[in-house]
C-alpha cells in the first residue's frame, strides 16, 4: 500500500499535505461518468487522504454530475417527445432497458447504479418514462448509500492489509 501511495504522490507531488487540492482532485474525479464516487473514494483512501472528507466530497461531486445529467436528459427527452409524431420500433437496447425498469422500477435501477454507472441508471429510468423528481430522489439515495458502503468497506480493507 505504501508503494502505491509513494508512486502517486511522486506523480502528483502538489497533492501531498494540501487538503484543499486533495479534495478538489477527488471532487473532479467523482464528476466523471463511469468513474464516479465509487472510483474516487478508493483512490483518495489509498493515497491516505482523510476518509470522511473524501467520502463527502465524492458524494457531492457524483451527485452534481448525475443531477446535471438527469436535468439535461429530461429536458432533451421532453423536447423530443413533443416533436415526435411517428412511432418507430424500439431498439434492442431500449427493450432490454425497459425490461429492467419494469422488473425493478426506479429504486432497483438506481440502486444498481454501482454496477451500471449512476449516469446510465438514471438514463434508463428517464428513458422508461419515470419522473425527473422521482429519479433524482432515488439516485441521491443510491449515490449516498453506495459511497458510504464503498468508503467503509475500503477503510476496513486497508486496515486488514496493514
Amino acid at each position: 500500500m505504501q508503494e502505491l501511495q509513494t508512486f502517486y504522490l511522486e506523480l502528483l507531488p502538489w497533492l501531498e499535505g494540501n487538503l484543499f487540492l486533495q479534495l478538489v482532485s477527488i471532487f473532479t474525479l467523482s464528476l466523471i461518468p463511469f468513474f464516479e464516487s465509487y472510483g474516487a473514494i478508493p483512490l483518495g483512501l489509498v493515497l491516505a487522504f482523510p476518509a470522511i472528507p473524501v467520502i463527502i466530497v465524492a458524494i457531492i461531486g457524483n451527485w452534481i454530475s448525475v443531477m446535471a445529467f438527469i436535468w439535461i436528459i429530461s429536458s432533451i427527452r421532453g423536447k423530443i417527445t413533443k416533436n415526435k409524431n411517428k412511432k418507430k420500433e424500439p431498439s434492442k437496447r431500449a427493450i432490454k432497458a425497459r425490461r429492467y425498469f419494469e422488473k425493478y422500477g426506479v429504486p432497483g435501477v438506481s440502486l444498481a447504479g454501482i454496477l451500471l454507472a449512476f449516469h446510465l441508471a438514471a438514463g434508463i429510468a428517464l428513458a422508461a418514462g419515470a419522473k425527473r423528481s422521482y429519479v433524482s430522489l432515488w439516485m441521491t439515495i443510491s449515490i449516498v448509500l453506495w459511497a458510504v458502503v464503498v468508503g467503509v468497506l475500503f477503510i476496513f480493507g486497508i486496515d486488514l492489509l496493514s
